[in-house]
């Protein structure tokens, strides 16, 4: 799928140049360019007549293609990294490369990219790292595209969506304010507008079986909005409850590893006398914060709020139901 918009073309252009930042000593045909951008060779050498009288791109045309001009410099971008920044970028592709389970080239791109601009050394780690995930396109992958041109351009996604807990999909039109990572499981979430039900929303990208842009532009919301909306919930989720104290008892043995991160940003703890740690959240009560609990096992009790206690101690009784009998 091909947007005609002005984004499109301004990463494009700056495809183009990387494309000469990656390969400083190829020759490029205008077909071969033409493909990889998906454009037509008009349109390239329309680009690339731009980006050199601009001084963005040096190249000059020989007899069987786009080469750059010896000793050129070619400016990728302004970004310039200290030793310790490039490390952080490096462990931020690793995530960014764990985290998508599904086959995504824009993903293996960006962090493509991102090793233009670290140190040599940590580059080769990074071209390690993409050489080791699949790269190539999938459903899901244009599904994030989509999505993601939704959320930069403010243009309503009309698209197909199946809830893990109903049986059939349903239709709907969405405004994607905000697309966020999930901080347990590899999935990504598109947090907006959606008609029907006509209320914000959270939407699994991974349970969107078509998605389209549309033409139609939407006003977006203040971030400030929609973060304060997810930070009253466990990772990424809208709850409807109102926000409350929520306190948990932490075991000596799992206190180094609980508190080892912090899981929320209204966090806070206490030091007790037995070795054990107090664990205090300002957020509404849902089942991804039980389950998390459950995570912990004996090692992690609820001391407030009563629902919370009695919800993950009715799951702990189911599961340890299931071990009361023999399989037949």
């Amino acid at each position: 799928m091909v947007f005609a918009d002005a984004l499109t073309k301004a990463a494009r252009l700056v495809e183009l140049q990387l494309l000469f930042a990656r390969s400083p000593h190829r020759t490029f045909r205008t077909k071969e360019i033409a493909s990889r951008l998906g454009i037509a060779p008009r349109t390239v050498r329309a680009y690339i007549t731009e980006l050199s009288a601009a001084g963005k791109l040096p190249v000059y045309h020989d007899r069987t293609g786009w080469r750059l001009a010896p000793n050129a410099r070619l400016e990728v971008g302004p970004l310039r990294l200290e030793l310790s920044q490039a490390t952080a970028v490096y462990l931020a592709a690793r995530l960014l490369l764990r985290h998508s389970d599904e086959p995504n080239p824009a993903v293996t791109e960006a962090v493509r990219r991102l090793s233009l601009v670290v140190p040599e050394d940590l580059a080769r780690y990074m071209e390690e790292l993409i050489g080791r995930t699949p790269g190539e396109s999938s459903p899901f992958a244009e599904i994030f595209r989509i999505f993601a041109y939704g959320w930069a351009l403010r243009r309503v996604v009309a698209c197909t969506y199946h809830p893990a807990t109903r049986k059939e999909p349903f239709r709907c039109r969405f405004h994607p304010y905000l697309l966020e990572p999930a901080m347990f499981g590899y999935a990504v979430y598109a947090v907006g507008h959606s008609d029907p039900p006509g209320a914000l929303r959270v939407y699994k990208l991974e349970r969107v079986l078509e998605a389209t842009l549309t033409e139609e532009r939407f006003d977006p919301v203040p971030v400030s909005q929609v973060l304060d909306h997810l930070e009253k919930g466990w990772d990424v989720w809208l709850a409807d409850g109102d926000a409350q104290e929520v306190r948990l008892r932490v075991a000596p043995q799992a206190v180094r590893y609980i508190c080892e991160a912090r899981w929320h940003p209204s966090q806070g703890s206490k030091a007790l006398p037995d070795g054990s740690m107090e664990l205090s959240f300002r957020l509404a009560v849902t089942y991804d914060l039980a389950h998390w609990i459950m995570s912990w096992g004996e090692a992690c009790r609820v001391l407030e709020p009563p629902e919370l206690a009695e919800m993950v101690a009715e799951a702990h009784r189911r599961a340890a139901a299931q071990y009361s009998t023999p399989i037949p």
